[in-house]
């Protein structure tokens, strides 16, 4: 996989928010944190970097239903300027290569990202019902990560040559600002772990959110076409940010299970599970 130079991650709202970059030893894998003694990336994954330390001890100022978190996510991005559109189908008909609708920016390859045709919106947001079964083994042994059937948040903007709407910087900061200010997630409880991100067709470099163990969203910098493995530049820059709503109801929960409920029924005695 194509690796991205540390300035494409490098940007002013980690500096001026306090946050310093650090190579995570065990997935070897540059993060952001704004605590530097931090010594990994914070990931409950299979290297070991972290546990789930959200269970019975959630990050959030409350208990969220899945209606809930979708409605707050949703109503942010369209206070912010974003138009709220209708979810696709979960199947993929306008797409001759994919069955399944597995990404809120699915709905918008190639079409929109390739400029064949304009967007319904620009910016808009979206809540897409996904069915994924490429992580299929992952359900399960991951405890609640990876499910084949899930809520993907996608706040989308598409950038071109003659009009710039906005980018990597303020894609953070206005997840950062759901996160903290709507939502009640302390600062320094957000971790960015850089990654480069494919699929569909395109790729870019992405930053992952990270909150107590738990991978909550995938902040994606879209510019490349994907062609036998090589990466072409596009002349339309996509922001594709995936929210996982499942995941911010779950971690808002802090249950072992997550409930579309009101109040969560599950519960655990050990906040020490590993993803």
């Amino acid at each position: 996989m194509k690796k991205f130079p540390a300035e494409e991650y490098d940007l002013p709202f980690f500096h001026e928010a306090g946050y310093v970059r650090k190579l995570c030893p065990k997935c070897n894998t540059y993060y952001w944190t704004q605590n530097p003694d931090q010594e990994t990336c914070g990931e409950a994954s299979s290297h070991g970097c972290a546990t789930y330390t959200f269970l019975d001890n959630p990050p959030t100022k409350k208990s969220y239903t899945l209606h809930e978190m979708r409605e707050s996510f949703l109503s942010f991005f369209e206070k912010h300027g974003h138009a709220r559109i209708k979810p696709y189908p979960v199947v993929a008909r306008w797409r001759e290569d994919l069955y399944l609708t597995h990404a809120s920016i699915i709905d918008f390859q190639p079409y929109v990202t390739d400029g064949l045709s304009p967007a319904p919106a620009n910016p808009l947001v979206i809540s897409q019902p996904c069915i994924r079964l490429v992580d299929v083994d992952n359900t399960g042994p991951t405890f609640g990560r990876h499910m084949t059937i899930f809520e993907m948040g996608g706040a989308h903007a598409f950038n071109y040559p003659d009009k710039e709407v906005y980018w990597k910087d303020q894609t953070v900061r206005y997840q950062n600002q759901w996160l903290t200010r709507d939502l009640g997630v302390k600062p320094e409880e957000i971790v960015y772990k850089e990654e480069v991100w494919s699929g569909g067709g395109n790729a870019g470099p992405c930053v992952e959110s990270i909150i107590r163990g738990l991978e909550v969203d995938t902040l994606v910098f879209m510019q490349y076409k994907v062609v036998n493995d090589e990466f072409i530049k596009l002349p339309i820059r996509t922001v594709d940010t995936g929210y996982g709503i499942d995941r911010y109801t779950w971690i808002s929960q802090g249950t072992q299970a997550v409930s579309t409920r009101s109040t969560a029924t599950f519960s655990t005695k050990s906040s020490k599970w590993r993803a």
